[in-house]
Formats: C-alpha cells, structure tokens, sequence
C-alpha cells in the first residue's frame, strides 16, 4: 500500500489530502479539480510518493483531467 500526499491549489488555499490508495487518491483530487471555478484552472498541483511510478501516473492523470477541464 502507497502512502500518497496531494496539494492541490484552490483560490481558498492549497488543500493537502492523504492517503493509502492511488485510486482514492485520483477519485478525490478529480472531484476537487471539477469543483474549483473555470478561471482558477490549471490548479497547481503536487503528487508525492514512495513509488515514483505511482507519482507519476497521478500527476498525468490530473494534468490530462486539468486539461479536459481547460478545453470545455
């Protein structure tokens, strides 16, 4: 099991979220990119990991999650 941090950058403040599934984890920082406001995207947005493939397929997975929100 992962231990994965994400902060995601709101125009309320960054929101730091943890957790121990890289599922959850993409669940719950897409719900939170679809919620934030048309003109705050691209959110800045950090993904760490233990497991550097792991950080990297969530910080794709958001980028393309943020640029499908961006292109609506």
């Amino acid at each position: 099991m992962a231990s994965i941090a994400i902060m995601i950058g709101t125009p309320q403040g960054a929101q730091l979220l943890a957790f121990s599934s890289e599922r959850k984890a993409a669940i719950t920082s897409e719900t939170i990119l679809r919620r934030l406001p048309r003109d705050a995207l691209p959110a800045p947005i950090w993904v760490s990991c233990g497991d550097r493939s792991v950080t990297q397929r969530l910080m794709g997975y958001l980028e393309d999650v943020q640029a499908e929100l961006v292109g609506l």
